[in-house]
């Protein structure tokens, strides 16, 4: 029906001058004429045309958008919106119904965590219980990891079915399972787990110090919202608890030196490819837990930190017309920007909020003692990033498909490599690939 009229309700939203707060390339948020709210309830479909405010609950097409604002019919509502258009002028002046809304009920209060012992017995029997799918070992491999790696760390794919039956397992098994994320309790009673199809992918334990599993992180089949992983979590569902976002521990306990990096998944896979001890927040800003982490491993005599974030930390804020999908959208888009420098807004905001994260680790370091330093690869000749290699994952996995190709073409021509003395030739790899990098013979 609405890809028939010759305007879309982007522009009907213009004319309306409804306020956008957030947009993309499937949608816009804009303050809501119905009930008055100013946060962006109001989303506007862009592929379908249609609209729908998720504080009042108005919904309907692009047409009785305006109709309703105006209480006009359809018809009435298209003749009107045409020559607004036609005239290249805002709608008339409308005012803003203010709407009621009841108030909602009050979360569901979660229980307590159970102790690390119990999460880690619950969730080591329901990995046992599991199979990794065929697609997911593939994308495990890779990446880099051994088919040995990837039995040791655990990594398992979500179920797609049974959730309460696997859950009744469980507990004939001995394990409990109030009080571990992810749980929860159904209205008769029973127990399950927290899956559902949008949560589909595979799992990546995360561990503490002691090695127990005390979170589990699901990297998902599909992204969404521009999230890769997701907590196995059951907040606000009965007798549920939150994950607590953990901070995982891939390598030795106190070891000497320590990288903190994003993500248990890429610190798991960094520690396989350089045997070097990896602390894993799940981002940059989300450190909550990272000073008793810190203070622990101290304490079992870890000396030294480096800061491994993803280098996105020094993202370059100019316009390429690469940030996302909606780039289209900018102002400065169809702007000369190959041929002139446009400093980019989202770009230059999301570098400065991972480098907050970076100064949050130096101030963490800083207050327990702990000297720190920053780790940079990939760099251009004006310091920022040149953006081909991301993670420290990446940058090990490139080093090392770098060594098994050198050491290919020895032995094809015979040449062994002559000793090197006590430096790992790992890391005259990475100083002869890279003299940028001279900051990574801190992997020594």
């Amino acid at each position: 029906m609405y890809q028939d009229l010759p305007f879309t309700i982007r522009e009907v939203a213009g004319i309306l001058n409804l306020h956008v707060r957030h947009k993309n390339a499937a949608s816009l948020d804009v303050d809501c004429p119905f009930c008055g709210e100013h946060k962006g309830k109001l989303n506007l479909n862009l592929t379908k045309n249609v609209f729908k405010c998720n504080r009042c609950g108005e919904s309907g097409g692009m047409l009785s958008l305006y109709g309703k604002i105006y209480g006009v019919d359809n018809g009435t509502a298209c003749k009107e919106i045409k020559e607004a258009l036609g005239r290249n002028e805002k709608a008339p002046e409308y005012r803003v119904r203010q709407v009621k809304i009841p108030p909602k009920e009050s979360e569901i209060p979660n229980v307590p965590q159970a102790a690390d012992e119990v999460k880690d017995k619950t969730y080591a029997m329901l990995l046992s219980m599991l199979p990794l799918a065929r697609p997911h070992e593939e994308n495990l491999l890779k990446r880099g990891f051994t088919m040995e790696q990837i039995e040791d760390n655990g990594y398992r794919s979500t179920p797609v079915f049974g959730f309460r039956k696997l859950t009744e397992r469980l507990l004939e098994s001995g394990c409990t399972v109030e009080g571990v994320p992810g749980f929860y309790q159904e209205k008769d009673g029973g127990w399950s787990v927290h899956f559902y199809p949008k949560s589909s992918g595979f799992m990546v334990p995360v561990r503490n110090l002691d090695g127990l599993i005390v979170g589990i992180q699901i990297r998902l089949d599909h992204p969404r919202d521009g999230r890769k992983y997701m907590w196995l979590s059951s907040t606000n569902y009965p007798m549920g608890t939150s994950s607590g976002s953990p901070t995982h521990l891939a390598g030795k306990p106190g070891d000497g030196t320590v990288f903190i990096t994003e993500g248990p998944l890429k610190g798991d896979l960094a520690h396989a490819l350089s045997g070097r001890t990896f602390g894993c927040v799940p981002g940059a800003n989300q450190y909550a837990n990272l000073p008793p982490f810190l203070q622990k491993m101290k304490l079992l005599g870890t000396e030294f930190v480096y800061e491994a974030y993803d280098m996105d930390k020094l993202l370059k804020p100019v316009c390429r017309g690469d940030y996302n999908e909606k780039c289209r959208y900018c102002e400065t888009y169809r702007k000369s920007w190959k041929q002139e420098r446009i400093p980019c807004e989202k770009k230059g905001i999301k570098r400065q909020n991972i480098q907050r994260g970076c100064h949050k680790l130096a101030e963490i370091c800083q207050d327990l003692g702990i000297p720190m330093k920053m780790l940079t690869w990939d760099c251009d000749v004006e310091g920022d990033w040149a953006e081909h290699v991301k993670g420290v994952d990446d940058y090990l996995y490139g080093l090392e498909q770098k060594k098994k190709e050198s050491s290919l073409k020895y032995m094809r021509t015979g040449v062994v490599f002559p000793k090197r003395g006590s430096t790992p030739f790992f890391m005259q790899t990475i100083s002869k690939i890279c003299g940028m990098c001279k900051k990574l013979l801190a992997f020594t």
